[in-house]
C-alpha cells in the first residue's frame, strides 16, 4: 500500500508498534493529504490500558476477524480479542 510505513522504538517496558497510511488508502475518495495513524498494542499493553480504565480481562484469544476461536493467542498473531468486565470507574 503507497504510504503505509511501519515504526517500531522501544523505550524500558514500552513497546510502540505504528501504522501511517493516508486516508485515500481506505476510503477511495477522501483527501490524499489526510493520514491516519493506527496504533497498535502488545496484549499486556492492553491488559495495563483496560486495568488502568477500570476493567478486569477475563479471557485474550488469539485470531483473525472473520475466523475468531476461543483459543490462546499465539506469538503471531495479528489480531486479538479480549472479554473483559467493567468494575469500576476509574474518571
Amino acid at each position: 500500500m503507497d504510504g503505509e510505513c511501519f515504526s517500531t522504538s522501544t523505550h524500558p517496558s514500552i513497546l510502540t508498534i505504528t501504522e501511517i497510511h493516508t486516508l485515500a488508502d481506505l476510503l477511495p475518495d477522501a483527501p490524499k493529504e489526510i493520514l491516519v495513524k493506527e496504533k497498535g498494542f502488545v496484549a499486556s499493553e492492553l491488559v495495563q490500558l483496560l486495568k488502568m480504565a477500570g476493567f478486569s480481562v477475563k479471557h485474550i484469544w488469539g485470531g483473525t476477524a472473520g475466523m475468531w476461536k476461543r483459543e490462546p493467542l499465539r506469538m503471531d498473531e495479528m489480531e486479538l480479542m479480549v472479554v473483559s468486565t467493567k468494575i469500576q470507574d476509574c474518571f
